[in-house]
């Protein structure tokens, strides 16, 4: 049975879809139709934001003030005035609404993320994420933004910092622990990245298990280490000696990466022989 109009705005705000310019169409006709009921008042939130998106911005100004005119000084009608300033190009009227919410109510959540999303890419927005998180700490998106902040900056110490924060909340996400493997390996600590591309690739297990298993990155990270630990074995690390990987035991986890990569065809499979073949011939 077909959706109405009213249901499918409904479920597109519940999914957190946009679908801007369908939303237009859809929210204008129910309106028109005054078959809204209680659901009015989310209708022109939904239409208003769609308007902006779309940069019609007159239609978003008429949501807002009739929201205004039911909701006098509700902080979500502001935040609305801020995305409506925001898509005027006045950033700091923008700012100054969201600053403003944020003084009522620190717990706002919206105006810290437009805040940070205003300050971006400058690393002002380091400190706008760090204010955020002591608020929100269990954010996943927040710590692993911060640690891409972190990494533009050169600052691979504390990107990994914002990393072991995300494996916290995401234990289970073997991406995250392969983002660490490439951080620390950046950062010249190949002790340490191998040991997290090891606890990567045992996370996402094998063929029975991974239903990605033509994936490869995970195993490239561990020969990438590897051959740097065999060429530089005394390279300085935060890992401790009696925890560090032999040479013996290097040599056959290269062995093992070189099967894996082998062995996980898919596409590429041709480039991967070629190159492990070529690194072969020079050791």
């Amino acid at each position: 049975m077909p959706k109405s109009d009213l249901e499918q705005l409904a479920e597109w705000r519940t999914l957190g879809a946009r679908y801007s310019e369908e939303t237009v169409h859809l929210a204008k006709r129910v309106l028109s139709s005054g078959n809204a009921g209680d659901q009015e008042w989310a209708v022109r939130e939904q239409l208003a934001i769609a308007a902006l998106d779309l940069g019609q911005t007159q239609l978003a100004s008429e949501q807002i003030e009739t929201l205004y005119g039911k909701f006098p000084g509700s902080p979500r009608v502001r935040i609305l005035d801020g995305l409506k300033f925001e898509a005027d190009g006045d950033i700091s009227r923008a700012s100054a609404v969201y600053e403003a919410l944020l003084k009522e109510d620190e717990t706002n959540i919206t105006a810290h993320q437009r805040i940070i999303s205003l300050a971006l890419p400058s690393p002002s927005a380091v400190s706008s994420l760090l204010s955020y998180l002591d608020i929100f700490y269990s954010d996943p998106a927040a710590w692993s933004l911060l640690s891409d902040l972190y990494s533009e900056q050169g600052l691979y110490s504390q990107a990994l910092g914002a990393l072991g924060h995300l494996s916290i909340i995401n234990s289970w996400d073997d991406g995250v622990v392969g983002r660490c493997g490439e951080v620390a390996y950046t950062l010249g600590d190949y002790h340490l990245a191998l040991k997290y591309f090891l606890r990567a690739a045992e996370m996402q297990g094998g063929k029975e298990t991974n239903v990605n298993s033509h994936r490869t990155r995970t195993w490239w990270g561990i020969k990438l280490a590897i051959q740097r630990l065999l060429d530089s074995p005394n390279l300085e690390t935060s890992v401790p000696e009696d925890l560090q990987t032999s040479e013996k035991q290097l040599r056959l986890l290269d062995e093992l990466a070189t099967e894996r990569l082998l062995d996980a065809g898919g596409q590429g499979v041709d480039v991967r022989r070629k190159v492990l073949y070529e690194e072969a011939l020079t050791r």
